[in-house]
């Protein structure tokens, strides 16, 4: 029990250490104003580089990131369909399925598959 009380803490006490060296190593020196600023290719920027993006990008993104999600979850559903009650897994992979035919009529219902040129 004492032994794992002094391992506990100097481990502890390790990461202090390593939290603070992390904390010296990252701070900031002083502002650069030429290091700020955006680079394209050695010359002086000819826009603005924080103009406004369009949100269909953005909701695209955001769809894929909902699917691929969702893939990552039917993969291990079919790796244990041998070894679980054919019942539950086909109860769970059709309210699964549900689901994601849901979130796309949803998505098309609100325009987010809308492209306005």
């Amino acid at each position: 029990m004492l032994l794992n009380l002094i391992s506990m803490i100097i481990l502890t006490l390790i990461l202090m250490i390593l939290f603070m060296i992390m904390i010296l190593i990252n701070m900031k020196m002083k502002f650069n104003h030429n290091k700020s600023a955006p680079f394209e290719c050695g010359f002086d920027p000819f826009n603005k580089s924080r103009i406004p993006f369009s949100l269909n990008f953005y909701l695209i993104a955001i769809i894929f990131l909902i699917f691929d999600i969702e893939i990552s979850i039917i993969l291990p559903m079919i790796l244990n369909f041998k070894i679980s009650n054919m019942f539950y897994f086909n109860t769970m992979f059709m309210i699964f399925f549900m689901f994601m035919i849901i979130t796309i009529f949803y998505e098309w219902k609100f325009g987010s598959l809308n492209w306005k040129i």
